[in-house]
């Protein structure tokens, strides 16, 4: 270990050699107490030297000597030459010792100026980067740095010169051969004197950390990996030991994770299979020895203690320098009784052909079946005979069938086309008819390719069954459907007119007929619906009665034809003041209007009638025997409330109408609100 010191005599004698003035008692003691604190401070270097902490113990030495000297200097009577060349004394002294406590350090050393051009550098440049010292000395490093660093390392300089803190930076430099190596430094600011900066770095090569930590990214990547692997995944040691398992392999072997790390191999053979196994998984530890991969499958016992069969894959790996087996295995149960299940379904195959043999052959279904030149190549019972009774020609094997149509070119060219669509791979259905005993029947022909074992058509499949009797069946019903579909469309054209007509009915029956809006009846019945709904909700309504002032007297004046467009354009005008769908406006009888407003409080239902009432005033109607304005006019009475079961909507009612007396009782062409 390299031991870092000072004497602490060395500063005294510097600064006594450029004092003219020989101590007095005050100074005396101020220096004693001096040499005292640098005493601890050495003390404490040695401390951290102890421990190895080789950076602070350097930098806290070296800023001893600055320290003592720069406390020391307001004792002495010196001049500024003087003090100057004590400075530059000084300042040599630490370089000295700083290059004699360095030069065996394994970090690298540096001493730089403000500006970082190097002042000194340690020898252990050589060993980490290749650099000599002498190359390095006056250079500023910031040449060798990786331009992607750069950044970093200004920036942790201007914050060293700015606020004199301790700085950590980490970075690459360029070695003699070009090749980047990662460095940590810290960094120290230093005062001599006035404008005097120095700083003070440590170097430490953490190349082999940055890769001790890009091989713990991979290990866990290969965590990942390892867990989330489709394949079960177990991790085998050198003596034949499970070491880790992904959830895949606890599946399929049944085990939880826990019973199966720890447990050797053979534990996992199945019974009557251990001799031959054996031999098998000590073949593994080749697989260690030669470095290649060997692929077995093996019979392994589960949890449940069923057997198993596992393809396993044994590839050698490497973790952490200690030689393992990563085995991944599947499940080839199912593919290992694929032998015996294909015997057993080779036999079932021939059971069923016998079977297929005789329904085809015991079958009234026509079927038979060409080759690429339209021979028969096989045929059963029934479309023999009904061939031979149609065509009056013998049917055999090997018979090209377009000739038992030669006679008719038509005919002919219609089986050609049929037969040569199946061959080109086409799977259709065609009616055809054939003479049979005198009568014609028809038969629905199914033509299908046949195709061998690489999939190219080498013939053609016909089967024909007679429908004869179910397409007669058809056609009646057909016929029958078609009927009834034009009664129902007789009977729906009927609903319409009848659904068209109850319309008409109901908006007779609802709608006044002079203005158009709702009437009386319905109004009734609207609102004992609202209240209902009003009653079950606890929400508001309002109740709006408008009355036309004076208009008996314009009906006098103007006559009832006039009085009955004036009773028209007031309801249009009110209206047109409803937003919402379930507002009702009704002619209530004569001049009088009732507005019915859901939801709405006394409040909401005075702004719509105030609104009526100057809709109606804007018509400009004239009203030459009215007595409230030379205009139709309009007196409103309002009420609103929230209905109970204890209430009928004749409260509503007369509460609005009140108001609508006292609107006219007022003078009219106003609106008066009752709240209830």
């Amino acid at each position: 270990m390299i031991t870092m010191g000072f004497s602490i005599h060395n500063p005294t004698r510097l600064l006594s050699t450029a004092s003219t003035t020989p101590f007095g008692p005050h100074q005396r003691r101020r220096l004693f107490l001096l040499l005292a604190c640098g005493l601890l401070l050495l003390l404490l270097s040695a401390v951290l030297d102890q421990r190895g902490w080789l950076l602070p113990a350097a930098l806290l030495q070296i800023g001893l000597g600055i320290w003592l000297w720069r406390a020391a200097a307001p004792v002495t009577d010196t001049s500024t030459q003087q003090a100057q060349q004590a400075l530059q004394q000084i300042e040599q002294l630490e370089l000295t010792r700083y290059r004699q406590l360095v030069q065996f350090a394994n970090d690298i050393f540096s001493w730089h100026a403000a500006d970082g051009s190097v002042l000194y550098i340690s020898p252990n440049c050589r060993r980490l980067l290749g650099h000599e010292p002498a190359e390095l000395l006056g250079q500023n490093l910031f040449r060798l740095i990786h331009p992607d660093d750069l950044a970093n390392v200004h920036l942790a300089r201007a914050d060293l010169l700015a606020e004199g803190s301790p700085v950590p930076v980490t970075f690459r430099i360029a070695n003699r051969e070009g090749v980047w190596v990662w460095l940590e430094m810290f960094a120290r600011l230093f005062q001599l004197g006035e404008g005097q900066t120095r700083i003070v770095g440590v170097c430490r090569d953490i190349s082999l950390r940055r890769d001790a930590e890009a091989l713990l990214r991979e290990s866990e990547r290969f965590k990942a990996l390892f867990e989330l692997a489709r394949d079960g995944l177990l991790l085998v040691d050198a003596k034949g030991r499970v070491v880790e398992v992904n959830r895949e392999a606890a599946r399929e072997l049944g085990y939880h994770r826990m019973h199966l790390i720890g447990m050797p191999l053979t534990n996992l053979l199945a019974p009557g299979n251990e001799s031959s196994q054996v031999q098998r998984w000590s073949d593994y530890f080749q697989v260690i020895q030669s470095g290649q991969s060997d692929l077995q499958e093996l019979s392994m016992l589960c949890a449940d203690d069923h057997e198993k069969w596992l393809e396993a894959l044994f590839s050698p790996i490497t973790q952490e320098g200690r030689p393992l087996v990563l085995l991944a295995v599947r499940d080839i149960s199912a593919r290992r009784s694929g032998a015996r299940q294909l015997q057993e379904s080779l036999a079932a195959l021939r059971v069923l052909h016998n079977r297929l043999y005789g329904i085809i052959e015991g079958s009234s279904d026509l079927i038979a079946s060409v080759d690429n030149s339209f021979h028969l190549i096989a045929f059963n019972r029934a479309f023999k005979q009904t061939f031979e009774q149609h065509f009056r020609t013998p049917v055999e094997l090997g018979v090209n069938l377009l000739s038992f149509v030669a006679h008719d070119p038509e005919q002919m060219a219609q089986s050609f086309l049929s037969w040569q669509r199946a061959l080109s791979g086409e799977v259709f259905i065609n009616i055809e008819p054939l003479m049979l005993a005198g009568a014609t029947r028809e038969f629905e022909v199914k033509y299908s390719p046949i195709r061998d074992e690489v999939g190219d058509v080498v013939g053609a499949a016909y089967i024909a069954r007679d429908v004869s009797a179910r397409l007669q069946t058809e056609r009646e019903l057909k016929l029958t459907l078609e009927k009834l579909d034009q009664a129902r469309q007789d009977t729906e054209n009927a609903n319409q007119q009848l659904k068209l007509a109850n319309r008409e009915l109901m908006r007779q029956a609802n709608q006044d007929g002079m203005t158009g809006i709702a009437n009386r009846r319905y109004f009734d019945e609207y609102l004992a619906h609202e209240w209902r709904r009003a009653v079950r909700q606890h929400e508001p309504m309002a109740l709006i009665f408008a009355d036309v002032d004076f208009f008996k007297k314009y009906n006098d004046h103007y006559g009832h034809q006039q009085g009955d467009t004036c009773l028209r354009e007031v309801a249009q005008a009110l209206h047109s003041q409803l937003r919402r769908p379930a507002d009702l406006l009704a002619r209530y009888g004569g001049e009088e209007f009732v507005v019915l407003l859901p939801g709405t409080t006394l409040a909401g239902a005075m702004f719509i009638a105030d609104a009526m009432r100057a809709a109606v005033e804007a018509l400009k109607l004239p009203h030459a025997a009215s007595e409230a304005a030379p205009h139709v006019t309009l007196s409103l009475g309002v009420a609103s409330i929230v209905p109970c079961e204890a209430m009928a909507e004749g409260f509503l009612i007369y509460g609005a109408d009140q108001a609508l007396y006292i609107a006219k009782k007022s003078g009219r062409n106003r609106t008066h609100g009752n709240p209830l």
